[in-house]
């Protein structure tokens, strides 16, 4: 169930990043790129989202192995977890520059 929960959650919260709704540090706001910054967020939040509601539905009813969901879960985030790594980079960089 907080599989299911988390994904719907990061789900959302990634589309309200798309269209320009989310929670920022103060020191990212008012940028030229502020927008493009909330976008990458919204979209690394989709990147967990999605994979996870993803395997809930498909895992849902069967009989699974916790070390196999644990390994399940930790291969669906690490496309995230390298996405949001590259992108703050970026992102501070740029804060660092201006």
């Amino acid at each position: 169930g907080v599989i299911l929960g988390l994904g719907i959650f990061w789900t959302l919260y990634g589309i309200a990043g798309l269209l320009g709704f989310q929670v920022i540090d103060e020191k990212y706001k008012n940028h030229e790129w502020t927008i493009h910054f909330i976008r990458y967020r919204g979209i690394s939040w989709l990147m967990i989202g999605i994979p996870w509601l993803t395997l809930y539905f498909w895992a849902y009813g069967k009989d699974m192995n916790r070390l196999v969901m644990c390994l399940l879960i930790l291969l669906c985030g690490l496309p995230t977890i390298v996405y949001t790594i590259v992108n703050d980079r970026k992102y501070k960089n740029m804060l660092e520059k201006e």
